[in-house]
């Protein structure tokens, strides 16, 4: 038996399952709890957002389709406040889906990427305000049906936006060498865009949301897949990824890279605690973080060792990336309150891999990481990790 809007002539059958597939996929994931695979992030909190609004919107658009058409004022009303929450679902979604993206792409969203979509979203809501006076996205009619407006599609355009905007910042890192594997976009992005035109271009038909969860189920695939090689103490990669990225790596053609050791570690686990010691190691993976953003990729080679990845086939920029890892150690000492001091030897060399493999390219910087050790300790007492 199927169940339709005789005012619309909608299939509600159609759209009911289809979203009660969606909201079967959403307690699934919400239940197994998918979405804290990075709990010590934001990104647990971004995707458990998301996810809690895909569950609204596959319980209440359903609800809009039957109430088209429906006559009575409190009907419309209803109807009224049921399509402006779902409308406003977007203003939670998009937000969410770029700042996931940049965030774990870049670390972190700069002012003016937090302003403009925090003035984007203040932009829809007040689009959405405005609606209850004066129809500007959508309209009920006398007859209590509904219909779009024109600036339904300047809604579509900042959604569509946001989502376009994640899909740049990937290939932008991706092509300054930033390895992510585990972590493609584009996937995330194509459900979404899909669910958008569809429903977009034909109404009556109701994927946007479900298609909104396909999206987040492969984001928290993507995001446990890369746990496996994420260390769980500093948050960089792990050696296990460095192997997984050997192949790729001979294709990345010419690349310059770093491997550093830190100076006096021992001591500072001994004098100081190894929990003192672990944060030591956290704080220098923020360093380095920092430094590198999306123009690299950071591994946790070993114990108190790290390799960086860099894009780049000029000496002089790999240097210029070498002082200013110095430059930050050097500033996080002045500020940092520690009775110890942090520093790292640091080897630094680009590399053709036409002329080697990953292992020849590593033994290399190896080598010159611990020529630089030498002449840090020519200089300091190895027994010592005090300040002086």
């Amino acid at each position: 038996m199927t169940w339709i809007n005789h005012v619309t002539g909608i299939n509600l059958s159609s759209v009911f399952i289809t979203n009660f597939f969606g909201l079967l996929l959403m307690f699934i994931l919400f239940l197994s709890k998918g979405w804290m695979a990075r709990a010590k992030q934001n990104e647990g909190r971004l995707v458990l957002m998301m996810i809690i609004s895909v569950i609204v919107g596959c319980i209440f658009e359903p609800l809009t389709f039957v109430l088209d058409g429906v006559p009575g004022t409190a009907n419309r009303i209803f109807a009224y406040i049921i399509n402006t929450i779902v409308y406003s679902l977007n203003v939670i979604v998009g937000p969410c889906y770029v700042t996931l993206i940049t965030s774990h792409i870049n670390k972190r969203l700069s002012r003016i990427q937090i302003n403009v979509v925090k003035v984007l979203c203040i932009i829809e809501v007040i689009m959405l305000f405005v609606n209850f006076f004066y129809p500007l996205i959508f309209f009920i009619d006398e007859n209590n049906i509904y219909q779009r407006r024109n600036f339904f599609w300047v809604y579509v355009v900042i959604e569509a936006g946001m989502m376009f905007y994640g899909l740049i910042v990937f290939f932008i890192a991706r092509g300054r060498g930033k390895l992510l594997k585990f972590f493609p976009a584009w996937q995330f992005f194509i459900p979404i865009f899909c669910g958008m035109v569809i429903q977009g271009l034909m109404y009556g038909v109701s994927v946007l949301w479900p298609s909104v969860g396909i999206a987040v189920c492969s984001i928290v695939v993507c995001l446990q897949n890369e746990n496996i090689f994420l260390d769980k103490l500093t948050g960089v990669y792990n050696r296990y990824f460095l192997d997984e990225i050997k192949k790729g790596i001979k294709n990345k053609g010419t690349i310059g890279a770093m491997m550093l050791d830190m100076n006096g570690f021992k001591n500072i686990n001994d004098t100081y605690s190894h929990s003192e010691g672990d944060q030591a190691l956290i704080s220098v993976a923020k360093i380095l973080k920092k430094v590198v953003a999306s123009n690299g990729t950071i591994v946790r080679f070993a114990g108190d060792e790290f390799v960086i990845l860099l894009k780049t086939s000029s000496k002089e920029e790999l240097d210029n990336y070498k002082n200013e890892v110095i430059k930050s150690f050097d500033e996080y000492n002045a500020s940092s309150g520690k009775p110890y001091r942090l520093s790292a030897a640091i080897g630094a060399d680009i590399y053709d891999f036409s002329n080697g493999d990953v292992s020849d390219f590593l033994n290399d910087i190896d080598s010159l990481m611990y020529a630089d050790k030498e002449e840090y300790y020519k200089k300091h007492d190895r027994r010592s990790a005090s300040r002086t």
